[in-house]
């Protein structure tokens, strides 16, 4: 089933859908896979696989892997994968793996990673990765994998060229 209502705003109750796009997209007691707003999306015990809105996006009891927007985004009692907003992140009883947004705050949440100039947790609340904790975890993981790659590419051309016959510096 597809819901494709550009202009205006489409509402689904009770559904299941494959896409959903509108102006301002509600979902209520429904399942879709991608959910596309040019103005708000608004989830109600709802899961979505991903949730793309051009404004404000609200996640109440419902769950999300993806939530890509240009407004703000408010998680009560629900759960997202990813979410990336240009405006600010508020996560209440809820959860997210990744939250990127210039402000997240957190109260009785967790977040496993938060990137933003302000990170706020609240009581109750908890995140596993601040920025300078990603930052450390990144350079970290960044220098092993940079470690590996030369140890795999030195070794594999040392195999390599003793293969190759007649190099003078291969003997």
């Amino acid at each position: 089933m597809r819901v494709d209502e550009t202009p205006g705003s489409a509402e689904v109750r009770r559904g299941l859908v494959g896409l959903v796009r509108a102006g301002d997209a509600s979902l209520e007691q429904s399942a879709a896979a991608v959910t596309t707003a040019r103005g708000g999306a608004e989830l109600r015990q709802s899961a979505s696989v991903a949730v793309v809105s051009g404004g404000d996006t609200d996640l109440t009891m419902a769950a999300a892997v993806a939530v890509p927007t240009l407004g703000d985004v408010k998680i009560d009692k629900g759960g997202a994968q990813w979410v990336v907003a240009a405006g600010d992140v508020s996560i209440d009883r809820g959860g997210a793996g990744v939250a990127v947004a210039p402000s997240v705050r957190v109260e009785r949440g967790l977040v496993g990673m938060a990137l933003g100039w302000h990170v706020d947790v609240g009581s109750g609340g908890r995140v596993l990765f601040g920025p300078k904790a990603a930052a450390a975890f990144g350079l970290a993981a960044g220098l092993a994998a940079g470690v590996i790659l030369v140890a795999g590419g030195t070794y594999a051309a040392g195999k390599t060229l003793k293969r190759v016959p007649g190099l003078p510096w291969a003997s």
